[in-house]
């Protein structure tokens, strides 16, 4: 029998794809009497997100880069999060607020401090400065983050439930396909590891239920995509 260590490690290692993104979605910045200057990047039913916001959180790289990711779709997958996130916040809205622990919401932002020095090379305050962007601004985007993250994880959750006999179709199917692709040819039995894969099991169904309401969302409310250039603006319903 492999030590419980030894197990708990080795599920560690085979959930880490599959955890949700750590990097919650921004708050918009305060308005001001230069907003008038400002373009719209996208129209979420009643709501706008505008290109400031896009420009801002692209400047400080607040989504972590994928491999050979270039700057356009970069900018589109910034834009994506904050018409998702404006979707969310339109159902948070109608069910009331939720206030994040102020110790989670720094914590939260210190990692991010330390991502976004770790890829630019530079201190976290001097990234902010040259993007004309407070320390608050940026706390105030985790936290607006937290709060939607923590809404839609209390909203789907009590829906989700896993049977045994999924748990063990899970732990012969993809759970022992990915250990061999991962080169882990030994697995623990079930037996000894069976709350955790429960558990795993859980946080990916969780994921797809996220998926599916958010697609819903999008499905029940016009959509209009603004391009800096090119056609013209997409819609979507």
């Amino acid at each position: 029998m492999i030590p419980a260590l030894i197990a708990v490690a080795l599920l560690a290692v085979l959930a880490a794809p599959d955890a949700p993104q750590p990097a919650p979605s921004p708050s918009p910045p305060a308005g001001g009497r230069g907003a008038v200057l400002d373009r719209i990047a996208a129209v979420v039913g009643d709501d706008v997100v505008l290109e400031s916001e896009v420009d801002r959180l692209q400047a400080v790289r607040y989504l972590p880069a994928r491999p050979d990711e270039s700057e356009a779709a970069y900018r589109d997958r910034i834009l994506d999060e904050l018409v998702t996130d404006t979707l969310r916040e339109r159902e948070l809205r109608k069910a009331g607020g939720l206030e994040p622990e102020p110790a989670e919401v720094e914590s939260r932002l210190q990692a991010l401090a330390a991502r976004v020095e770790a890829e630019r090379g530079q201190p976290f305050e001097t990234v902010l400065r040259n993007a004309g962007i407070t320390r608050a601004e940026a706390a105030g985007w985790v936290r607006r983050g937290l709060m939607l993250q923590t809404f839609t994880r209390e909203r789907l959750t009590p829906a989700i439930r896993v049977t045994d006999a999924e748990i063990r179709a899970f732990y012969d199917g993809p759970f022992r396909g990915e250990a061999r692709e991962k080169g882990l040819q030994t697995l623990p039995p079930l037996a000894d590891v069976s709350d955790e894969v429960r558990e795993l099991l859980r946080e990916r169904k969780l994921n797809e239920a996220i998926a599916r309401w958010t697609d819903e969302l999008r499905q029940s409310t016009r959509i209009l995509i603004y391009r800096r250039s090119g056609p013209p603006p997409s819609a979507s319903r």
